[in-house]
């Protein structure tokens, strides 16, 4: 019977091997050659020191095309995460299940009600901003969108490390804001990524977009 023994040994390394192999492949994370929406999702994984593939698709090229309904989403779309047998697509999908996974979501239902508070509010301040760089007027409305929309926003608290570039005194007037995004940026992981190659400052936007789009980086806006 020492063949079955070994037979049940090599049925035993197979599986073992099979997950192992399984558990190497990269989480993917997929999303246009720009900051935008994905941003967040990157400093998240960089934070937690995830070994992932940052998978960028250049804008008027058809490769997004090409693999759009075959990557097997329930909604294809931009930008989407693939852990395992995990297939997400919408930013905040994404961030409330990698939130959940490692551990950043809350401790208790109040903490997590506050997360998910903090969260809405985010957007529609990202909303506004992406709005308003859309308008047609952008260049004209910018001075009075500095001076009124922005410091309305501020007052509650901003996330947004692009800001700065929009108007580069936007921290100056709220010290302590500036201070949270000074920690955040500190972070291991993050300031890992942000002095690597992988970190790009510029596009944020669409190409479109007056501002974050295809133009050149503001030195100091």
């Amino acid at each position: 019977m020492k063949w079955l023994s070994r037979f049940r040994f090599s049925l035993v390394n197979v599986r073992a091997y099979s997950l192992t192999s399984s558990e190497m492949v990269k989480p993917i994370l997929g999303y246009w050659n720009k900051r935008g929406r994905v941003e967040p999702i990157r400093y998240l994984l960089h934070y937690k020191n995830v070994d992932f593939e940052d998978k960028r698709y250049i804008f008027g090229k058809d490769e997004w095309k090409k693999v759009k309904f075959t990557l097997g989403f329930d909604f294809p779309n931009l930008p989407y995460y693939i852990d395992g047998d995990t297939k997400l697509t919408q930013s905040v999908a994404i961030l409330r299940y990698l939130a959940g996974k490692y551990d950043l979501d809350g401790k208790d239902e109040k903490q997590k009600l506050r997360i998910i508070v903090a969260e809405q509010q985010s957007i529609d301040f990202r909303e506004a901003l992406r709005r308003f760089v859309n308008r047609e007027d952008y260049d004209s409305a910018r001075d009075e969108f500095i001076k009124t929309t922005i410091p309305a926003m501020f007052k509650m608290w901003v996330k947004f490390p692009w800001r700065p570039l929009f108007h580069a005194k936007t921290f100056d007037y709220f010290p302590t804001l500036k201070s949270y995004h000074s920690r955040i940026k500190d972070l291991p992981g993050v300031q890992k990524y942000l002095n690597s190659d992988s970190f790009r400052q510029w596009p944020i936007f669409n190409p479109q977009a007056k501002f974050g789009g295809s133009g050149e980086e503001p030195k100091q806006a």
